[in-house]
């Protein structure tokens, strides 16, 4: 059995002083235990977020994926019904076909004694039906024609849909802003084509859209950097990382791990350095994420 309190004597020997220090077990041992169980608790708590924020990006990528399924379906049954109506329209084509020389004997048959209705039906059945035809063909033509043009306009809106960054990439708070600031080392007035978001080391930095990884390496000042391409002229980077979670030539999906929060580079404590490029020109991350100053990744 252990004793239940231990003493410490630490003596002075240039002046003597003998000084006694006892310490009860149980508290001790609770004490260190508590003191090591905080930066675990810490890391539990950070991997949960991240992966409920994961997976909530997740669930809006399917809900989106849904939606682009039912638009396609919707196409195809149109088309679907447009080509049935060509086929039905070919076959009365083909039925209204008369031999010439029955017709002229048609056309040649007495209409006396026949009443208003009579003559109305043979009318129609003396008619020839091929302006008709030709009218749906050319409607079912421009139909046709409309569908595909409103197919493809759904798939461009869903691939810029897809392209177009949301959100920021890391939780935490913007504590640097877009735009003229004092430059955190020289003081000097500068612009900022970024938004700096404070978080932990090691705070999961995702994708804010679908895109490819452009670079994936040591940038100067910005530390490790990581840029994707979107499309459409559309470029993020995300910079100051503590290390990499994706590769150069990488397609990567909105909410996709790419990278882990740190403060390599030209930093002055852990942030993201987050910038958004249109055409070769930088606009503020802010103007399109759905939330403005904080909980940036869901």
């Amino acid at each position: 059995m252990f004793p239940k309190r231990y003493s410490l004597i630490v003596a002075d020997r240039s002046s003597g002083v003998v000084r006694r220090f006892t310490l009860a077990v149980r508290p001790t041992v609770a004490l260190i235990l508590a003191v090591l169980a905080l930066p675990v608790g810490w890391t539990v708590q950070a991997q949960w977020a991240a992966a409920t924020r994961i997976e909530q990006l997740q669930l809006q990528n399917a809900t989106l994926e849904v939606e682009n399924a039912r638009y396609r379906t919707a196409t195809a049954d149109l088309s679907g019904e447009v080509s049935a109506l060509q086929l039905a329209m070919m076959a009365l084509r083909d039925h209204s076909i008369v031999d010439p020389r029955i017709r002229r004997a048609m056309g040649r048959l007495p209409d006396n004694g026949s009443d208003d209705g009579a003559r109305a039906l043979r009318a129609v059945a003396l008619s020839s039906p091929t302006e008709t035809f030709n009218l749906l063909q050319d409607l079912l033509n421009m139909l046709g024609g409309q569908l595909s043009v409103a197919s493809a306009g759904v798939d461009h809106q869903q691939a810029f849909a897809a392209a177009t960054p949301i959100n920021l990439p890391s939780d935490g708070r913007v504590t640097g802003g877009y735009g003229y600031r004092a430059d955190p080392f020289t003081g000097e007035r500068t612009f900022h084509h970024a938004v700096d978001i404070s978080t932990d080391v090691g705070q999961p930095v995702l994708a804010t859209a679908d895109g490819v990884i452009g670079s994936a390496s040591a940038s100067g000042d910005f530390g490790n950097l990581i840029e994707i391409e979107h499309g459409f002229g559309l470029v993020t980077r995300y910079g100051h990382l503590s290390q990499f979670a994706a590769e150069v030539g990488d397609t990567v999906s909105r909410g996709d791990v790419i990278g882990y929060a740190g403060a390599t580079g030209r930093a002055t404590g852990i942030h993201v350095h987050y910038e958004v490029w249109v055409n070769g020109t930088p606009m503020n991350p802010l103007q399109l994420a759905s939330e403005p100053s904080s909980q940036a990744a869901n």
